[in-house]
């Protein structure tokens, strides 16, 4: 069966320090469970960054994770090396890997946030 999840029935949660980052980030649950993403993720999220704020940096264990840059400018890094990184860009983040992400910048950021497992 197919599923339209309306808008009004995606949940948003507030996180401070999301992955020990700056701030706190907005997230909008578009998948509120494994068994929308067929049990092959765990999160399908657009997440919001004010300036200042981030998710952590963090190793993946077990899942991958890919980011789809919607609006604004980012710092991002990747394993170590930091880049710059702006609407339209994707990025993949592989199992053992690790990265985080900080709004740099003077407005928000927003990504959609798509983690599957390994």
């Amino acid at each position: 069966m197919s599923i339209v999840r309306r808008v009004e029935d995606q949940p948003v949660v507030v996180t401070k320090g999301a992955q020990g980052g700056p701030g706190e980030i907005i997230a909008r649950k578009l998948a509120c469970c494994d068994e929308d993403l067929w049990n092959k993720g765990r999160l399908l999220n657009v997440i919001t960054l004010e300036p200042g704020s981030g998710v952590g940096y963090h190793v993946h264990s077990g899942d991958g994770e890919v980011y789809y840059m919607m609006e604004g400018t980012a710092e991002y890094n990747d394993n170590g090396t930091v880049v710059t990184i702006s609407a339209g860009d994707v990025t993949f983040t592989k199992p053992g890997e690790g990265h985080s992400i900080t709004n740099v910048g003077d407005s928000h950021v927003k990504f959609l946030a798509l983690i599957m497992y390994e």
